[in-house]
């Protein structure tokens, strides 16, 4: 929608940039309502407040695009990618709120993601513009007749007590300058000044129907060191969100800082969150009152471990994230596997915010397409994410170049690296994923034309069917493979063994035959007719300079080299073998991010789940157990605790838990669980596990126990399902279907 379809002849105001999160406010009349409702979007954040109540719990509102076009000549000066913008709206209803007569409107403006200031990363080109406003309040009266109240420059504006605030660096509050009762009516305004005029973007304007961050649970956390100035404390999980402090002096100065790790003498160590002033996570509070509560508005913090000033104590930590509740359940004999579980939700929640899912809660905080869409499976299957997703696939969209068909590396987009497939090729992976989950046909004729450019472009940056460096960008392939990790010279940025023309180019094939089948699915096969071509010589340009027929493998079988290419449909019988071979007998992975995640899916599909499974559980350098072991309550960036301690991107793998070891899963012409399948992988190892996920059929339950030669199961489905267990098959009913089959 344009600005005026969705804003009338409201206007966008603003102030002095100088204040950091400031103040609206507006007195207006309103009798005999029937209805009142609000459309509002203030750039970055915004909270909204009438007659001294806060309107809605939503957190950091509206959720983070691509806004508007912005100058990056500086990051590109041979030029830059002509993408697409879209801005947010929230639109409450505000009935409830409102009184018989004189009400009050009182708006809180914080920077966000648009307004972000010289303290995040590279902000030179990050940043949008100054912070901003727009609103309509649109009123029914109770006979019938309308009114509208939009933002102009009569409302009246102020500086608030939060003088700073930073998406990476927190915020700094001096309750001194608090406007005490701003939002209400009757408040002495006349020190404030008018609001000035400013331009709207030019974007394209939606209502939010992507969740927002909420406030999904309170943790209390537990005091383990008393330094005499400050205490410290640890939550015993590392998490996102923030501390609710409450001061214990009047006039005090209280500070919290948030940190991942500890350091040797149980100080903070900041290394992992970012390790910088630039993003150090902290908030400070000048001129508390005693026994009131203290927290920050526009910002969250990861951590595990909080340091607090001693003349305040934490009352709460808030968990915060995007509102998607978990709709998935995994527990199981295996303590390796119950762990994964646990861990990478926590580790993907920790990275959902403002409807992005992020590489990590502190560092960047930004949507690469490479750990987005690994993930984005795992997420709608674990979790009530379908929102969510919808919207991120727009930013995928709109970060594609128009011209070119390019797609960025993180959308949206704030610089970052990755790779041509890899990361850019979100573009086919996600909305694949997307309509497999929930069956929507309409996701593909929305994006199966940019599907195409982005194969275009793809082409254009091939040579003999080989994808090779992008212009402008990095060129990464199965990143965080491991070497030797145990040597003192192994370090993440120099130890990808497989050469990133290979990766690129065996995701490249695999991703042209996901668009074959989706145009399939559409009746518009005519527009990928063209591919099978494609796909016959670029597998023929990987075999020709990557496969030895000596040995059957793909790049001297080194990492996760093999298992690539069996995936996009290479290699032979003595491939695979030497696959297994070869895992059996190292019994942990040797992968990257990529790899990590293809290699149990082939093991699985080619009648080796023992060995998948043995990979998943095991704790041997490097694997999850290994992680579980040294006491990872989140997922790490890399094999070994090097940087980030809160990455996602490894624990793609843990949908298996449910598609292979419980055997949810559906036919391959089968898209939101239309034709449901139950085919477990029963293992050595595991004797007892249940779980389900929640489809867009309904809830799929699975529960089995080992008991000598027999196997007891309790499958609930919401409809009739194939059920094959070895050479058992049944056909399981609507509802719960209990049965015992032989242990073979």
């Amino acid at each position: 929608m344009t600005h005026s379809e969705i804003f009338g002849s409201a206007k966008w105001i603003c102030t002095d940039k100088n204040i950091a999160s400031p103040l609206f406010r507006k007195e207006f009349s309103a009798s005999n309502v029937k209805k009142a409702e609000i459309t509002i979007c203030g750039l970055g954040f915004f909270e909204l407040h009438i007659n001294g109540k806060r309107v809605s719990d939503d957190l950091l509102v509206p959720a983070f695009s691509q806004y508007c076009l912005r100058d990056l000549s500086n990051h590109y000066p041979e030029g830059q990618d002509e993408m697409s913008y879209r801005a947010y709206a929230m639109r409450y209803d505000i009935t409830p709120y409102l009184a018989e007569g004189e009400n009050a409107l009182g708006i809180q403006l914080g920077k966000g993601w648009y307004d972000l200031s010289p303290d995040g990363e590279d902000p030179t080109w990050k940043r949008y513009g100054d912070a901003k406003l727009c609103f309509r309040i649109d009123i029914e009266y109770a006979d019938g007749t309308k009114a509208e109240i939009l933002s102009d420059e009569n409302l009246k504006c102020a500086e608030s007590e939060i003088t700073y605030n930073n998406i990476y660096g927190g915020e700094r509050h001096d309750y001194a300058l608090e406007k005490k009762g701003f939002a209400t009516v009757g408040y002495d305004d006349s020190a404030w000044v008018n609001a000035e005029l400013t331009f709207a973007p030019e974007t394209e304007f939606y209502i939010q129907a992507c969740p927002p961050d909420r406030v999904e649970r309170t943790i209390i956390p537990s005091k383990i060191k008393d330094f005499g100035e400050t205490s410290l404390y640890d939550c015993g999980e590392g998490i996102s969100g923030y501390a609710v402090v409450k001061s214990k002096e009047n006039g005090a100065t209280v500070t919290a800082r948030y940190a991942d790790a500890l350091n040797d003498d149980f100080t903070l160590d900041f290394h992992p969150s970012g390790g910088d002033e630039r993003k150090l996570q902290q908030e400070v509070f000048k001129n508390t009152e005693k026994g009131r509560e203290y927290y920050p508005h526009f910002c969250w913090h990861a951590f595990r471990y909080i340091e607090v000033s001693n003349n305040a104590e934490i009352v709460t930590v808030n968990v915060t994230h995007s509102d998607c509740p978990v709709t998935s359940s995994f527990e199981s004999d295996n303590e390796v596997l119950n762990w994964l579980y646990k861990t990478y939700l926590r580790t993907q929640l920790d990275n959902m915010h403002c409807g992005v899912p992020s590489d990590c809660p502190h560092i960047e905080r930004l949507g690469y397409t490479g750990d987005g869409q690994l993930c984005a499976e795992a997420v709608m299957l674990m979790t009530d994410s379908k929102e969510f997703y919808r919207k991120w696939m727009g930013d995928i969209a709109d970060c594609q170049d128009i011209e070119t068909g390019h797609v960025q590396h993180t959308t949206p987009f704030c610089g970052g690296g990755g790779g041509p497939a890899a990361w850019g090729g979100a573009i086919v992976v996600v909305p694949y994923m997307f309509h497999k989950t929930y069956g929507e046909t309409d996701i593909i004729e929305q994006y199966l034309p940019k599907m195409l450019k982005y194969i275009d472009y793809m082409v254009g940056n091939s040579d003999n069917g080989l994808v090779y460096k992008e212009a402008k960008e990095w060129c990464l392939g199965d990143w965080c493979s491991p070497m030797d990790l145990h040597k003192p010279e192994y370090h993440t940025m120099s130890r990808v063994l497989i050469p990133e023309t290979y990766v690129n180019t065996v995701l490249f094939i695999k991703q042209m035959k996901m668009v074959i089948e989706l145009a399939k699915i559409i009746g518009k096969e005519e527009l990928t007719a063209h591919l099978p071509e494609l796909i016959a010589k670029a597998s023929k340009s990987v075999e020709r300079a990557y496969f030895s027929p000596m040995t059957h493998c793909f790049c001297g079988d080194v990492q996760g080299s093999n298992c690539l290419a069996l995936d996009a449909g290479l290699g032979d019988e003595k491939t695979l073998k030497m696959t297994v071979e070869k895992y059996a007998d190292r019994e942990c992975f040797d992968t990257g991010i990529v790899a990590t995640d293809v290699l149990p899916r082939i093991l699985f599909e080619s009648g080796n789940a023992q060995l998948a499974f043995d990979l998943m559980a095991s704790r041997k350098l490097p694997s999850f157990g290994y992680m579980m072991e040294h006491g990872a309550t989140t997922l790490w960036e890399d094999w070994l605790p090097e940087r980030s301690l809160n990455h996602p991107m490894f624990g793609a793998l843990t949908r298996y838990l449910f598609t292979y070891l419980l055997g949810i899963s559906q036919t391959a012409d089968s898209a939101g669980f239309e034709k449901i399948t139950i085919k477990p992988c029963l293992v050595n190892g595991m004797n007892k596990a249940s779980g389900y996920i929640v489809t867009e059929k309904g809830k799929i339950s699975v529960a089995y126990e080992k008991t000598g030669d027999e196997i007891s199961f309790i499958v609930g489905v919401p409809d009739s399902a194939e059920f094959i267990c070895g050479e058992y098959k049944a056909t399981l009913t609507e509802g719960w279907n209990k049965f015992v089959i032989r242990n073979t």
